[in-house]
């Protein structure tokens, strides 16, 4: 089965917060974001894109609102893309996530390798840092740039509060909330899907 390995960064923060992961060939854009979404700990309530060197390519509900406001320039259905169809011609291409707060992520592809295993789901095989922040951006990017924190961001975590670890990074975890997170994300963007 052939399979992306791909690094998937934070943009100006690539060493901070970064996933490398193994993502099968075929799949198509809408399940790369839905992954990302995942690997990144986000909450998945904002509308997404991709940016290859020559096109745009956006979520359905996306699209279906850019058609509502009139919008010109729409992008292709992110559904109907898989990677290899991508004009990729320096090895990256960028998703966008959160049109308010802007993240966006520099996607790198480092190789195609052919594997006997057949993942069902996305693999991650390394990575650094926890995370995104939902509407607090600029929380994240005075923790990356060094500096101090307000206040301590708090996340109930198996019933207790605990304090958010900017610099935590769990691979086992990560692996092993993917399946369940993916399918939780794709529900909430494609009831019907």
């Amino acid at each position: 089965m052939k399979y992306y390995k791909l690094k998937i960064s934070l943009n100006n923060y690539e060493d901070r917060l970064n996933r490398t992961i193994l993502f099968k060939h075929d799949n198509d854009l809408d399940e790369l974001a839905f992954t990302i979404l995942s690997i990144f700990n986000t909450l998945a309530y904002h509308l997404y894109k991709f940016e290859d060197d020559s096109k745009k390519y956006e979520c359905e509900i996306g699209l279906r609102e850019a058609e509502e406001m009139c919008y010109p320039d729409k992008g292709i259905d992110t559904w109907l893309v898989t990677l290899d169809q991508l004009d990729i011609k320096n090895n990256k291409f960028m998703m966008t996530y959160d049109f308010g707060e802007n993240y966006e992520f520099v996607i790198e592809v480092i190789e195609q390798i052919e594997l006997k295993e057949i993942y069902r789901i996305p693999r991650v095989i390394d990575g650094v840092g926890y995370g995104i922040v939902e509407d607090g951006k600029f929380i994240l990017e005075d923790y990356l740039d060094g500096k101090p924190l307000e206040y301590p961001l708090l996340f109930i975590k198996k019933g207790r509060h605990t304090m958010l670890d900017f610099n935590s990074f769990d691979l086992e975890e990560c692996n092993k909330k993917l399946k369940r997170e993916i399918s939780k994300i794709r529900n909430a963007y494609f009831p019907y899907y």
